[in-house]
């Protein structure tokens, strides 16, 4: 019977290899929750929990994607992020971080988000938030078919003030985020690698192996 079980959880395990990268958990503030219609400004609103959600997964960047960081540390100034770019046609996870409260109300939250896949790329400045690059703008076509607001002033994450921070964890597979805000709330993309095919089944097979070895 025992053995049994072990079965399904190996069949499980290999099913678990669709998830293509999807986020797995999350904690604190952070509600995960399915990619909504519309995520513009003054649209999903909450003064006290964050949401995150997968976008595209394992798809193809069709050109270059800007972005503000990838290893594990602690960011908590604008100095600390870089201008970084992942180059077209590697395949990626998309997935989404969004904290904004109604109107122009003050708020402030933090949680983390922990993906299956290991962090490639955090894009966390959007048009007009000092580099002018508009990172999140210009890749929010992974985001499809998500709105999302385009020239927006400050549109992202402004480190240093109101004790805005992310953290990226030695492992590549969390980030942890707080954010404080008024409008028009704090935003961050992640991109992360699709896990290889089969790796799922494999593991949950090697768990069937060791159980017919020990009978």
């Amino acid at each position: 019977m025992k053995s049994k079980m072990m079965c399904v959880a190996a069949v499980a395990a290999c099913a678990g290899g669709a998830a293509q990268g999807a986020i797995v958990s999350s904690g604190g503030a952070v509600d995960v929750i399915a990619a909504p219609a519309d995520a513009r400004l003054n649209v999903l609103t909450d003064s006290a929990r964050i949401r995150a959600w997968d976008e595209q997964q394992d798809v193809e960047l069709t050109s270059a994607v800007a972005y503000d960081a990838s290893a594990p540390g602690i960011y908590n100034m604008l100095t600390d992020l870089g201008n970084f770019t992942l180059a077209a046609g590697q395949r990626v996870s998309s997935h989404y971080i969004h904290f904004d409260s109604p109107g122009s109300t003050a708020a402030s939250a933090e949680g983390t988000v922990t993906f299956a896949g290991v962090i490639l790329a955090v894009i966390c400045r959007g048009d007009n938030s000092g580099d002018l690059l508009g990172k999140l703008d210009s890749s929010d076509y992974l985001g499809a078919p998500t709105l999302y607001s385009d020239n927006v002033e400050a549109r992202g994450m402004e480190l240093a003030t109101n004790g805005d921070r992310f953290v990226i964890s030695p492992d590549g597979k969390s980030i942890g985020v707080k954010f404080g805000i008024t409008t028009p709330g704090d935003y961050v993309r992640v991109l992360t690698v699709v896990p290889a095919p089969g790796a799922a089944c494999l593991a949950g097979l090697s768990i069937l192996g060791c159980v017919r070895r020990r009978r």
